[in-house]
């Protein structure tokens, strides 16, 4: 019985009733009313209990009220101006739609960008109107600029296609922020960047591939942090997670997690070495410059490139950083004996049931602590 319509705030309140995430209308309360007389009815049972009467009016009251600030602003959006619009006026609670087609601008390095904040219980949300047939935001070219640039705190960027920009997706000062089911490739150098201070933020479910195609050495698939000599971007961006992604031809490292940062998560992804290129020292799928990194369950194919000598390495590039991180539960192919699942260098990591297929080399054990 519930409504996909939310009732209107001046309607709401006329008639002392409020906006709430179950989405009732005042109708519901009528309706519902004139079913309480009916013993056999179950249509209104909205509390479950097996029966209709005057508690699921209390239910729908109390729904009602629940949630006051869970408001939500749906904004379509169809052409270039329209989106451009749209993330400049950005703010809590917005879900800004984009229906199918190719979003592509080329008058500035950063055309598709928001400042707008989210709220924990009022994201801000960017997404395609059909998931299954996803709109595509695009830059000029893979030399130039970036695709989508969110610098606020809270956002949902989910069912899009990222693509033809130096850079894919990059979020600045951004917390706790999501990017699910996304589609990021035909980038210049990195596909995703959690920089300047972006923490507690999420990727998900997610495919990157095709990076790196202009400048090899630096087409990382996701980037946590920067390079500690980078002063323009705060190092700090910690506890942030790579969850469920499939990378592929990726130039660089498909995951580099750099100094100075802390608490990353790689989980459940899917990670094919081919386009793996050793430029610029590229020989892993996962490079760990932090602290209390965690690497774990997932799944790499080495797919006959000699370049990749190790599945993940661990570096001190900075003293006191690279320690504390742990690998565990990782499945790596190769097609030789002598590439490692994990090789460290002086640093503090531990490692367990990791398998190699075939057998050979595990562990380059320097200061690795394996548990298995």
């Amino acid at each position: 019985m519930k409504k996909s319509i939310i009732l209107p705030l001046s309607m709401a309140l006329m008639l002392s009733f409020s906006l709430s995430a179950s989405a009732y209308q005042y109708e519901d309360v009528l309706y519902t009313k004139t079913k309480i007389l009916d013993i056999n009815s179950l249509e209104c049972d909205v509390n479950d209990d097996g029966t209709t009467n005057i508690l699921d009016l209390l239910q729908i009251k109390h729904d009602m009220f629940t949630d006051l600030n869970n408001l939500t602003n749906k904004v379509y959006v169809s052409n270039v101006e329209e989106l451009k619009t749209a993330l400049s006026n950005a703010s809590a609670g917005d879900e800004i739609i984009l229906r199918e087609g190719q979003y592509q601008d080329d008058t500035g390095w950063t055309p598709f960008s928001s400042s707008g904040e989210g709220t924990k219980d009022n994201p801000i949300i960017i997404k395609s109107e059909n998931p299954e047939n996803m709109a595509e935001i695009m830059g000029t070219n893979p030399e130039n600029d970036i695709a989508l640039y969110v610098t606020g705190d809270y956002w949902i960027i989910k069912d899009l296609k990222v693509s033809t920009a130096q850079k894919g997706i990059v979020l600045d000062n951004s917390n706790d922020s999501i990017i699910s089911n996304c589609e990021v490739y035909n980038i210049g150098s990195e596909g995703v960047h959690f920089r300047d201070n972006s923490s507690y933020c999420t990727i998900k479910d997610s495919y990157i591939h095709d990076t790196g195609i202009v400048s090899k050495g630096y087409g990382e698939g996701v980037y946590v942090g920067s390079y500690y000599k980078e002063t323009n971007y705060s190092h700090q961006c910690d506890y942030n997670t790579i969850q469920n992604c499939t990378f592929r031809n990726i130039s660089a490292e498909h995951i580099d997690i750099k100094e100075l940062t802390t608490g990353t998560i790689v989980e459940d992804c899917t990670m094919y070495g081919s386009g793996i290129s050793g430029e610029n020292y590229a020989d892993s799928y996962v490079d760990i410059q932090g602290n209390e990194c965690v690497v774990r369950n997932n799944t790499c194919y080495q797919e006959e490139n000699a370049t990749i000598i190790d599945a993940f390495q661990v570096h001190i590039i900075v003293d006191g950083w690279g320690f504390d991180n742990q690998v565990y539960g990782n499945v790596c192919y190769f097609d030789n004996e002598t590439s490692y699942i994990l090789r460290g260098w002086n640093c503090g990591c531990t490692a367990q049931n990791n398998i190699r297929y075939p057998s050979g080399n595990t562990y380059a054990e320097d200061s690795i602590t394996v548990l298995d």
